[in-house]
């Protein structure tokens, strides 16, 4: 119980409600990859249906979830040319998937990419994503690696948690 509660602290802040509340199911896992494939199992139990990942995701991100019979379909994310996020094109693809979908956001540290939205770019997906009633599942791995700062890497996470966003959560230390 106490190294659950941790693992909120550390994922939501340590002075958010929800660390507390007892609104929020923590469970602990054998592994991040062993995280994803419980998430993995309920998704394909409770919401049926493709799982939306960036393109391109971590290597193994597919093969857990087809490993769980979840099927995944890519958004864009990455942009050769720029060697950076392509905001407009994920947003695009977010707008056009089937409400309720699930969709794989990585928290920070994009794996393989490293390239992570902004500030302002996170606002936008959240916008999409309450628009559109899709179900954010963040993989959440490298926390506090890409700044040094928990809050900093956490931001997106944060935001969606605080404005009321429903979302399940893969982490890992």
């Amino acid at each position: 119980a106490d190294f659950n509660k941790g693992a909120r602290g550390c994922l939501f802040g340590w002075e958010h409600p929800d660390v507390s509340s007892g609104r929020v199911v923590t469970c602990q896992t054998l592994s991040g990859t062993g995280a994803l494939r419980v998430i993995a199992e309920f998704l394909r139990k409770f919401r049926p249906g493709p799982l939306y990942v960036s393109k391109p995701t971590w290597g193994n991100h597919k093969a857990v979830f087809a490993a769980a019979g979840v099927e995944t379909r890519d958004y864009r994310y990455f942009k050769p040319s720029t060697r950076g996020l392509d905001i407009e094109g994920m947003l695009q693809d977010l707008s056009s998937i089937p409400a309720g979908s699930a969709v794989l956001l990585h928290t920070c540290a994009h794996n393989p990419t490293g390239v992570d939205p902004t500030k302002e770019q996170w606002k936008q997906i959240f916008e999409v994503c309450k628009k559109n009633s899709l179900y954010p599942f963040f993989d959440t791995a490298y926390h506090g690696f890409t700044s040094g700062n928990l809050d900093d890497d956490a931001f997106g996470l944060r935001y969606f948690l605080d404005n009321g966003m429903e979302m399940i959560i893969a982490q890992s230390f």
